[in-house]
């Protein structure tokens, strides 16, 4: 089954969302079978979902968590 990039991203939109809140952004989106895989951006991480297709759950990994240096700079 061939879908558009724009469709897969709807589809993955809304749990990705209630998962990290409002600010979320898909990245990528790519189908793998019966899964939608790909990358969004949550405040602060980046992050690898799947979205399994059959009971609509959604997995998340954190691959980068950014933050805020607290480190002085040397004079």
């Amino acid at each position: 089954m061939l879908r558009s990039v724009d469709s897969l991203r709807l589809e993955v939109t809304a749990p990705l969302k209630d998962r990290c809140g409002p600010q979320a952004r898909v990245l990528t989106a790519e189908l793998h079978g019966d899964e939608v895989r790909g990358l969004a951006f949550c405040p602060g991480k980046v992050m690898r979902y799947v979205l399994v297709a059959q009971n609509r759950k959604l997995k998340t990994t954190e691959l980068l968590k950014l933050t805020r240096t607290s480190r002085q700079p040397a004079a």
